[in-house]
């Protein structure tokens, strides 16, 4: 058996422990960003296009302006959780330059849709000159008796498929005018002020008692 060389074990002991340490220290690093920068994933976010506001119990999710076919008026689309056990009026206030539009929703206890034609709540609308698609717009949340938050909320068209639904043509902003002033014809047996006439026979029937 050859002679042994204590100073070549020493070497190879040497290089071992340095190249354990190398590994160390490259597992550390990998892993290091993890322990010291934040998650991403940990963090709230909108998980589409639109922004999320939380204030006092009322969360307002996925928040986008959506433009009609002119695109001069803006589809307030969003989703509105109630976490209480009473209604709550949501205040916005949308600010293009000088001009400013402003909306209160009225949020019942648990989630509420709007922005959609065919769903159960009528779409809200807003119209700002100068406010285009592509833009986003300064916003101003507001829950009654409660906190404030501002955001800057897209502006949208139609361009994405996703987004065609909440698009009004001009049809659907006439219905929604008319819904908003009231039926303005004339039901029979109705005049234009409102009050109820009895029908002619009847009237007669009346006067001749």
């Amino acid at each position: 058996m050859p002679p042994i060389d204590q100073k070549d074990n020493t070497l190879k002991t040497r290089r071992i422990a340095s190249s354990l340490a190398l590994a160390a220290a490259i597992a550390l690093g990998a892993t290091g960003c993890g322990l010291i920068a934040p998650q991403g994933t940990l963090e709230t976010y909108a998980p589409s296009d639109g922004i999320d506001v939380s204030l006092d119990g009322v969360e307002v999710r996925n928040l986008l302006l959506i433009a009609d076919e002119s695109g001069e008026n803006f589809n307030v689309v969003f989703g509105g959780l109630n976490k209480g056990t009473d209604p709550v009026v949501v205040s916005m206030t949308f600010v293009e330059g000088s001009t400013e539009a402003s909306v209160d929703v009225l949020l019942e206890p648990g989630l509420t849709s709007f922005g959609n034609p065919e769903g159960e709540n009528a779409p809200v609308l807003v119209s700002l000159p100068g406010l285009k698609a592509g833009a986003t717009v300064e916003t101003y949340f507001q829950v009654a008796g409660g906190g404030e938050d501002n955001r800057q909320v897209p502006v949208l068209d139609g361009t994405l498929a996703e987004y065609r639904q909440y698009v009004l043509s001009p049809s659907q902003l006439r219905a929604l005018t008319e819904d908003e002033n009231g039926d303005e014809t004339s039901e029979p047996g109705e005049n234009t002020d409102g009050v109820i006439e009895a029908p002619a026979d009847e009237a007669e029937t009346t006067e001749a008692q």
